[in-house]
């Protein structure tokens, strides 16, 4: 079936897109790595490795990814056996999110999946045949654009959320144990970054630390992220600005420093490069946000 994707991410009435069984070469995967959308990938056929927040993740039949906003991530498909997925991105505003009682809220999965940095389901034959008929359905509203076709599309997405939550807690599909991709001095160097944001953290520097010359630490860096590393690291930097934008009063001067950016200068061209506005700008609009 042809790909769909009806919305875009500057629709701010409805912030919703959908790409339905597309199958993507490695030279055509996505580029963006962080995003202030909520995911869910669902893999129908074909093999691949999916990087999530520093870890990798096997793809193939019946896998499902649930990428909460501000997580690094780049799905890089097989290139003999691609991978033929259908994405849901949508902005957590669209979700249901009053709280009827304690036990369960929509978001929840994303929340704890982020929490214990485990990002995949994988799904019994059953559950699989019953979310590729939700999709479907997602589909055939978005094509038909009949009256109501958005909010049907909308309870469908929270359905799902609903049947993929139950199955966690019911252990009867469960977050997976990531996989054994790369070598292993790639794992020890990225929670190596994570744990050191706020140094240098040169080219040099990483592959002395990982034992290994700095031509190839770029070549496999590249090869197992599917991104270079000064791009990974300011994704990660700029994620944990926003993240002390939003929950400190630090001065944004003081968080620049703390993130690891050479200076103001860099942390705003940085930030703004990213984020399409500047720090000030950011925390305060998400101030206002938040008092809303």
């Amino acid at each position: 079936m042809k790909t769909i994707k009806k919305v875009s991410n500057n629709n701010f009435l409805f912030p919703f897109s959908f790409i339905y069984r597309d199958t993507k070469s490695p030279q055509n995967e996505l580029s963006d790595h962080i995003h202030d959308y909520y995911e869910i990938v669902y893999v129908y056929s074909g093999k691949g490795t999916f990087f999530i927040d520093d870890h990798f993740y096997d793809m193939q039949q019946g896998d499902v990814f649930l990428i909460p906003n501000d997580v690094i991530h780049r799905a890089m498909p097989d290139k003999e056996d691609p991978v033929t997925s259908t994405i849901i991105f949508f902005s957590p505003t669209l979700i249901y999110n009053i709280l009827i009682d304690d036990s369960f809220s929509f978001l929840n999965l994303f929340e704890m999946a982020k929490k214990v940095k485990h990002y995949k389901m994988v799904l019994s034959l059953k559950s699989q045949k019953k979310m590729e008929e939700q999709l479907l359905t997602i589909y055939q509203e978005m094509q038909k654009n009949d009256l109501g076709h958005k909010h049907a599309s909308l309870l469908i997405v929270h359905q799902i959320i609903l049947d993929l939550y139950r199955a966690h807690m019911d252990n009867k599909e469960h977050l997976m144990e990531r996989n054994t991709f790369g070598p292993h001095w790639i794992k020890e160097i990225l929670a190596y970054i994570n744990d050191h944001l706020d140094q240098p953290l040169t080219l040099t520097e990483l592959a002395s630390q990982a034992l290994v010359s700095s031509s190839h630490f770029s070549r496999v860096f590249k090869q197992t992220t599917g991104m270079g590393l000064t791009v990974y690291l300011n994704s990660k930097r700029v994620i944990k600005a926003k993240e002390l934008l939003v929950k400190t009063d630090d001065s944004v001067s003081s968080i620049a420093e703390i993130c690891g950016f050479e200076s103001m200068t860099h942390f705003h061209r940085i930030f703004k490069k990213y984020i399409d506005r500047t720090p000030a700008n950011f925390r305060k609009e998400h101030k206002v946000t938040r008092i809303h």
